[in-house]
């Protein structure tokens, strides 16, 4: 991978070492990635990680021909009539039948409603365009394609650099309600799939003749005033107090983007920022009490705590362990994690789950996230299970699939 311009800008030539280039991923693990890698190149990768992988090449394939996706593709206007800027409509808000005009909407937590996710809206389309991005990212590591390169740095293209077709920078009508005229803090969430999905595919195509010095300048000068953006605006300063699964995300966000730019002072007070609501999360015997309320309690608890261990895996990067952090009402990561355990091995769930019930294989994720030294037989015994279930379930769910091949592909040393 060649030296991306984050660093020359923004580290002192102390820091280029080969340790340096070798944590270069923000949420991958290098050495996990590498070694899948050569197995599939050896022809030694176990035989579900090869059908994945030609799975992967398939999609990509599918990719190539894909119109890019953009902003301004969207039906519906933002209230500044500027279409650069994001806009989606929160999915669990409804018209109110009871009023005439049906506005404000009212929330109907658990429940989506489809008008939500349509292309009228941008939702659907940063979905897409994140997903195929890291898609065919992940085609062009694992095969040297350099056709996957080139149309996933299109869309990189489209989507945030071409000044004819970029998003703006901003979330400020992200996960907005009809009838009520002002942003919402938790459009931050929207935002979080660009760390999640973008930041390692431009690492990965940082290699090829598509990914040039221009390129990456002006994706660091639009990560450079996103993060801005999340730290300094209204509702990101709004973002940062929530003490839920928004907070846990915002803090992600912040952690990953400041950490691919170089700034590890700022990485390393989101890490800290994200462990000093840890007593408003959980409780000291780990359970979430803001997730726990939910119609979807289960996932909730899940979606939470992936947040904050992809922010533990950034931490791990910049010389911090949240997974030794206990507050000061003895609430640790791992007890998080565990509360979850029981439920997961068929014991009854208690809280609500009116809309959804236990999904255990959300677990599987984070009990994979936990550093080897300190993973408890109990959870290593859970993992195997886990994915064990999900080898043999040939009716898999959306969600099913996606979490077993990210095992089969990224972390193939779990699968037996």
């Amino acid at each position: 991978m060649k030296l991306q311009t984050k660093l020359l800008v923004t580290l002192c030539p102390v820091l280029f070492s080969a340790n340096l280039l070798a944590q270069s991923f923000v949420n991958f693990d290098e050495e996990s990635l590498s070694n899948a890698k050569e197995a599939l190149n050896n022809k030694t990768a176990h035989a579900e990680s090869t059908l994945a992988y030609n799975q992967l090449l398939t999609l990509a394939d599918s990719l190539l021909t894909l119109q890019n996706p953009t902003v301004m593709d969207k039906k519906i206007s933002p209230p500044t009539g500027d279409k650069h800027d994001y806009l989606s409509i929160s999915r669990y808000w409804w018209p109110d039948e009871s009023k005439s005009d049906e506005l404000p909407w009212i929330r109907k937590d658990g429940q989506t409603n489809p008008s939500t996710q349509n292309n009228d809206v941008d939702k659907q389309r940063i979905e897409l365009t994140t997903k195929s991005i890291q898609a065919l990212a992940l085609a062009y590591y694992f095969s040297g394609e350099d056709q996957y390169a080139k149309k996933g740095v299109s869309l990189i293209r489209t989507w945030f650099l071409d000044e004819n077709t970029l998003m703006n920078p901003n979330l400020e009508f992200a996960q907005s309600v009809p009838g009520i005229n002002k942003g919402r803090r938790s459009g931050i969430l929207d935002g979080r799939i660009i760390p999640q999905r973008v930041l390692d595919a431009i690492t990965m195509f940082s290699d090829s003749k598509y990914w040039s010095e221009e390129d990456d300048t002006k994706m660091n000068v639009w990560l450079t005033q996103y993060l801005a953006w999340l730290t300094t605006s209204d509702l990101g300063k709004e973002g940062a107090k929530q003490t839920n699964n928004h907070g846990s995300w915002y803090e992600y966000q912040v952690a990953a983007v400041s950490y691919y730019l170089g700034d590890t002072k700022q990485t390393k007070q989101a890490v800290k920022n994200a462990e000093i609501i840890f007593s408003q999360q959980f409780d000291s015997m780990g359970a979430q009490p803001h997730e726990l309320e939910r119609t979807r309690s289960y996932f909730y608890s899940t979606f939470n705590l992936e947040a904050i261990t992809s922010t533990a895996i950034i931490a791990e990067k910049v010389g911090l362990s949240m997974w030794e952090y206990e507050s000061k009402n003895n609430a640790t990561l791992i007890k998080g994690i565990d509360f979850l355990i029981p439920a997961a091995n068929g014991n009854e769930w208690i809280y609500n789950s009116s809309v959804e019930g236990v999904t255990p294989d959300n677990l599987a994720p984070l009990l994979a996230a936990i550093p080897e030294k300190i993973r408890s037989k109990e959870q290593s015994e859970l993992l195997t299970k886990l994915l064990q279930g999900l080898e043999t379930n040939d009716n898999k769910k959306a969600y099913q699939d996606e979490i077993y091949k990210k095992f089969l592909l990224y972390m193939p040393q779990y699968i037996k």
